[in-house]
């Protein structure tokens, strides 16, 4: 069983809410698109497990302009693995701070509210 448009559709929308969601003034917003017992690791970091981690480092992010670039979607049932690129800048919308680019893996599962939130996510740099 492949995931069905409206599945690919669902965490196209997902990943659309996660990047509108650094642009809140809740520093917190982004953390509702990960799951309870995520894992979160970037480039040179430490992994970040879990829900309540990830609100602990929240509020010392600073992410605006998030462009998310899906490159390969597959999955089945309540399971899904997109790969591709983003970039976002790392400060406020409109300064001048840089931008970084990425490559991730995320796995995506449907929870029990229907929602599509991140099991697990990877960045790598992306030359």
């Amino acid at each position: 069983m492949t995931l069905s448009p409206s599945d690919i559709s669902a965490i196209r929308a997902a990943e659309r809410s996660l990047a509108q969601a650094f642009e809140s003034p809740d520093l917190t917003a982004w953390v509702d698109s990960y799951t309870d017992d995520a894992i979160f690791v970037g480039p040179g970091a430490a992994a970040v497990q879990g829900r309540a981690a990830l609100l602990e480092v929240a509020p010392h992010i600073t992410i605006s302009s998030m462009e998310i670039d899906v490159e390969s979607t597959l999955g089945a049932g309540d399971l899904a693995a997109t790969y591709g690129r983003g970039s976002w800048v790392t400060g406020p919308k409109g300064s001048d701070a840089p931008i970084v680019r990425r490559r991730f893996l995320m796995v995506w599962r449907r929870d029990l509210d229907g929602a599509w939130r991140i099991a697990r996510e990877m960045l790598n740099e992306d030359l």
